[in-house]
């Protein structure tokens, strides 16, 4: 049984909504009502073009360049990276055109994502959580379309896993029963796919859950063990970040191998050639991720949007706040299960006081103002042109060459 305030906040997302939660349909003008109902089919096509012929579209350009993944897997994952991240974009799309503003808080970033491999941790409060983070990704520069996210494996067959089962990211299988052995697919994904792929940044959601369906069990454990108890936020599960850092985390300095040098200039030619294929010096060096990002989001009034929330635009325009805090890897005690699970706790006893108070003052930390994320409309509208033009020309070049090639084999039998 979930606490008094917890109970109160639970109940709050379905009852009476304070305003910044409230439907569009069920608060404003007869015309915002109106305007939304003749924004909505237009909004759903939208989404319905980006699962259908953007899905297409997306496999239509990397048909061309499929001989490259082997010969020259350096093009072929820069051309895939690029669309991944735009295809991410217009997910991000749905929440600005709605009027759901995020603003990013807390530390500063940007080194980051420009040369740094980070692993980023983020509460889990609804569907909305995924498309909020996508949003904050669009102005983090290589970074975004060199991430390797954590998803259960229920969305594997959905046409964003198709995707991003070709990009590289991992499908757990949760439960106790197949943990030990998820953990050590997991290591053997990361070993396969991190370096190789020149992956930056891992994400992951380390509760496992959504907030309401396990801050019931998370209170009642943390009562029964003595651990923090957690109002807003759910005691994380370390099983995943453990094995990450394992296998892909700060390295001591004897574990590092030692490069050969030489002069030769045949290994000097074959370097370089190997540079222009792939990123051989990453292959080589593997740079280990060297900082954990702790990322925390917060909806208005601590009731979370959804999928379909951003998609349809069905609640009143509101502000998401998203909060930064950077911690080096290297001090994370990983290595021992019970410290590293002490950590955890620690920095998910940091991100609940924090929401607590950003429920209650408006402000992550006292004085401090986020910084909103824009996007252009001329780019939105050129996105979406492109991509609708592709579909077209691409419709027009297979279908004639599946025309020709049907023709030339019917051929023979046709006199």
């Amino acid at each position: 049984m979930c606490d008094e305030q917890t109970q109160k906040l639970l109940d709050l997302a379905n009852g009476q909504r304070p305003p910044g939660s409230r439907l569009v349909i069920e608060q404003g003008s007869f015309a915002s009502r109106l305007w939304w109902l003749v924004k909505a089919p237009f909004r759903t096509l939208m989404c319905l073009s980006l699962v259908t012929i953007f899905f297409a579209t997306y496999f239509g350009f990397m048909l061309p360049v499929m001989w490259a993944r082997t010969v020259w897997p350096r093009l072929y994952w820069f051309v895939e990276g690029k669309l991944y991240r735009w295809l991410q974009s217009f997910i991000a799309y749905w929440g600005y055109t709605a009027g759901y503003d995020v603003y990013e808080y807390g530390d500063d970033v940007t080194t980051y994502y420009r040369d740094e491999r980070v692993l980023m941790m983020c509460n889990h409060q609804s569907t909305a959580d995924v498309p909020t983070l996508m949003t904050v990704l669009q102005n983090k520069g290589v970074a975004s379309r060199k991430t390797l996210w954590l998803m259960d494996v229920m969305f594997r067959w959905t046409p964003f896993g198709i995707i991003g089962n070709n990009h590289g990211d991992y499908f757990i299988q949760q439960g106790k029963a197949t943990r030990d052995k998820e953990l050590i697919r997991l290591k053997k994904h990361l070993h396969d796919v991190f370096w190789d792929r020149d992956r930056r940044w891992v994400i992951l959601f380390p509760e496992g859950g959504f907030y309401y369906k396990r801050v019931e069990s998370s209170q009642s454990y943390g009562k029964k063990n003595g651990f923090p108890h957690l109002l807003y936020t759910t005691l994380p599960r370390m099983g995943a970040v453990q094995a990450i850092l394992e296998e892909v985390g700060p390295r001591t300095e004897d574990s590092d191998e030692p490069r050969e040098r030489s002069n030769s200039k045949l290994k000097l030619l074959q370097d370089t050639v190997g540079a222009i294929r792939e990123k051989k010096y990453v292959k080589d060096t593997r740079p280990p991720i060297k900082y954990v990002l702790d990322v925390t989001i917060a909806y208005p009034n601590g009731i979370p949007l959804s999928l379909a929330t951003f998609g349809l635009g069905t609640r009143e325009k509101c502000d998401i706040a998203v909060n930064y805090k950077i911690y080096d890897a290297a001090e994370v005690p990983f290595e021992d299960e019970e410290k590293l699970r002490d950590w955890m706790y620690e920095v998910y006893k940091e991100k609940d006081e924090m929401l607590a108070r950003y429920y209650s003052t408006g402000e992550f930390n006292p004085g401090e103002k986020g910084t909103r994320i824009a996007f252009s409309w001329a780019k939105i509208i050129g996105m979406y042109g492109f991509w609708f033009g592709s579909f077209y020309a691409q419709y027009n070049v297979y279908s004639y060459l599946i025309t020709s090639i049907a023709k030339f084999l019917l051929f023979p039998f046709s006199s």
